[in-house]
């Protein structure tokens, strides 16, 4: 087959701008949250009563830490050179959200706001952050020591036991040797159920950063009990945070929609956005389109409802975002309340167990040698 009859192969759609990569140097590394926000909220400050160029100068000029210095020197390069701040931010220090949203205040001419707006969702988050891996480092340091007291019994205080009540000679209970069986398993296949673990992982990650298969496990984990509800109303946060915010900037909405997409972790979101803003596009209204969200909250929809029929779509998304986040907020931390007791109560009684396991024959023994001292003449 020659060049001229050789079927040509439709061109990938181009990443919208501030997604593209920038060469200028080495990659910046990654920041923290609270820093991010922090130094969103400087940029703010200052693009208020400058250019966004010398803001961003200045910020350059300050002294700070090695990856906040590395971030704001690159993004200083790349303004210099000409190119918009939504694209020149490092993506390896700024996520796509972000990037979106300063992208759709550059669009629109209100950069100082959505920035503001920016920060405070930024801070805000952090602060979630913040509280959530406070309240889950006591129950996952918890099971961790646990598991390890748990295995290293199993492994190695329960074989030399067993070795020593063989030799009485004894009948050994159905607890002591169901745990000596575990024990056992766990010495001979140990080494093969982490490799397999691990295999399983590794596949689990390659898995997905493939968009194929990504989209298929996010779709799944939608259809799960609980755990489905849960990331959809996460996702319904950011969905209603970001779009008010690009809409109170006085973006056209299927514009926002569009900038809204990309920014969204789970794709089955991620899709449904993107069909919404092109019924919007075609004419229909943002309620009628919502059935499109897989599982959207009852609030979102009924308030997306209500802020349309009112002109006040943006702070009813923004009340709808509030609502759900800490609604969220409320049940990560009852259910990391009742977790804890349950975790002590589960490991608790394992590690009862394997201790009566062996005690058992002890006492077996006991009996056996007072009752042949009592029957000695």
């Amino acid at each position: 087959m020659n060049a001229q009859s050789r079927p040509s192969v439709p061109a990938a759609p181009p990443l919208p701008f501030w997604k593209r990569p920038i060469s200028l140097g080495s990659s910046p590394p990654k920041l923290k949250p609270q820093a991010r926000a922090t130094m969103i909220r400087q940029l703010a400050t200052l693009a208020a009563v400058m250019p966004i160029s010398d803001a961003v100068a200045t910020l350059a000029r300050q002294p700070g830490k090695g990856a906040e210095k590395s971030a704001l020197s690159a993004t200083h390069r790349a303004v210099q050179a000409g190119i918009p701040l939504a694209a020149a931010l490092p993506a390896a220090s700024f996520p796509p959200d972000i990037k979106a949203t300063i992208a759709a205040g550059e669009a629109s001419g209100r950069l100082p706001l959505l920035l503001n707006r920016l920060a405070d969702s930024l801070e805000a988050q952090a602060a979630l952050r913040s509280r959530l891996l406070a309240a889950l480092a006591y129950p996952v340091l918890l099971i961790l020591v646990a598991l390890g007291v748990i295995v290293a019994m199993l492994i190695f205080v329960v074989p030399s036991i067993a070795e020593q009540l063989a030799d009485s000679g004894q009948p050994l209970p159905f607890l002591t040797r169901a745990v000596l069986a575990v024990s056992g398993f766990l010495a001979n296949w140990g080494l093969a159920i982490a490799a397999v673990l691990l295999g399983l992982a590794a596949a689990l990650v390659l898995a997905l950063r493939r968009p194929a298969s990504r989209a298929r496990i996010d779709r799944w984990l939608l259809q799960l009990p609980g755990i489905g509800r849960w990331l959809s109303e996460l996702e319904a946060v950011r969905w209603a945070r970001l779009l008010s915010t690009m809409n109170a900037a006085g973006l056209p909405l299927a514009e926002a929609l569009g900038y809204t997409a990309p920014t969204l972790g789970n794709a089955a979101w991620r899709d449904a956005t993107h069909g919404i803003a092109a019924q919007v596009r075609a004419g229909s209204s943002l309620s009628a389109a919502l059935p499109l969200l897989p599982n959207p909250p009852g609030l979102l929809v009924a308030l997306t409802q209500s802020g349309e029929a009112s002109g006040r779509l943006a702070p009813l998304l923004d009340s709808a975002a509030t609502t759900l986040d800490r609604q969220l907020t409320d049940r990560s931390r009852t259910v990391l309340a009742l977790a804890e007791p349950l975790i002590i109560l589960v490991l608790g009684a394992i590690v009862g167990l394997i201790i009566l396991a062996v005690l058992l024959p002890i006492l077996q023994l006991n009996t056996l040698a007072g009752a042949n001292l009592g029957a000695t003449p």
